[in-house]
């Protein structure tokens, strides 16, 4: 699934075809979305005289449109852009000059219009590594305040609501620079450990956005070649030379992680 970078470079290639102030419109152009997503579309199109850019949130871009409404779509599993209109296309953006289509294989896309109350309440900037609103106040006083049960760390990262756009190779490469067990407790770091693991967090995350995100066999970049580099996530070996241990979690996903730098403490 695409992670907070992929889809920040989506919005960002999305961004690159239409303009501010101009005039875009979206049509169906599948049979699953017309079912599924009618209502949706047929908001957009009654709301949308002015375009304004498409902005992210952790795993999730947004439009704003001119009712005050929110346009939300989430990538899924395998959703992304195609300057074609080939197999498992469900939408297309266009204006006089430019076209993109929505392309998703697995159909784990998803489309809603918000409210303004709907968006701040669930999808909240300040604690978005990627976002310029970024607040690392509010947000490590929201962690501690959120997480004094016994929770593993490998299920606090992956929790959108704790570490909005941060999924699985983000988590097991956080994990990995920070010399963290995955199912080490949040309790159990001092505050010195929990801001090294947000600071590594945050840098893994701006690295591989900027560096054209991690082409894993659900994404790829459509500007150019991505040119991030992976340590631990996928891997038998580290980039250190050291042996990488790949099971399955308290998060219920699996972890790539190792066990000579990453010890869980008694």
């Amino acid at each position: 699934m695409p992670e907070g970078p992929e889809v920040k470079i989506a919005s960002t290639y999305f961004n690159t075809f239409f303009k501010e102030s101009e005039k875009i419109n979206f049509d169906i152009i599948s049979e699953y979305y017309s079912e599924k997503y009618s209502d949706v579309f047929k908001h957009i199109k009654n709301n949308l005289q002015t375009y304004r850019k498409s902005y992210t949130i952790g795993k999730n871009i947004f439009i704003d449109l001119d009712d005050k409404s929110i346009f939300n779509f989430h990538l899924g599993m395998t959703g992304g852009w195609s300057k074609e209109n080939i197999k498992h296309c469900h939408f297309r953006a266009y204006n006089s000059s430019s076209e993109l289509f929505f392309k998703d294989v697995r159909k784990f896309g998803n489309m809603k219009i918000l409210t303004k109350n709907q968006l701040n309440n669930k999808h909240i900037a300040e604690f978005d590594l990627l976002n310029r609103k970024y607040n690392f106040k509010k947000h490590f006083k929201f962690l501690n305040k959120n997480n004094k049960s016994k929770r593993s760390i490998c299920s606090i990262l992956m929790d959108q609501s704790f570490f909005p756009g941060v999924g699985n190779y983000i988590k097991s490469e956080a994990l990995y620079a920070s010399n963290i067990h995955p199912e080490e407790k949040w309790f159990k770091l001092s505050d010195s450990e929990k801001i090294q693991l947000i600071k590594k967090t945050k840098k893994i995350m701006l690295d591989s956005y900027k560096n054209g995100g991690a082409e894993l066999k659900d994404f790829y970049n459509p500007f150019h070649n991505s040119t991030f580099n992976l340590n631990i996530y996928g891997r038998k070996i580290s980039s250190n030379n050291t042996k990488v241990i790949s099971q399955k979690t308290s998060d219920q996903r699996k972890t790539w992680f190792c066990t000579k730098n990453q010890k869980l403490r008694k």
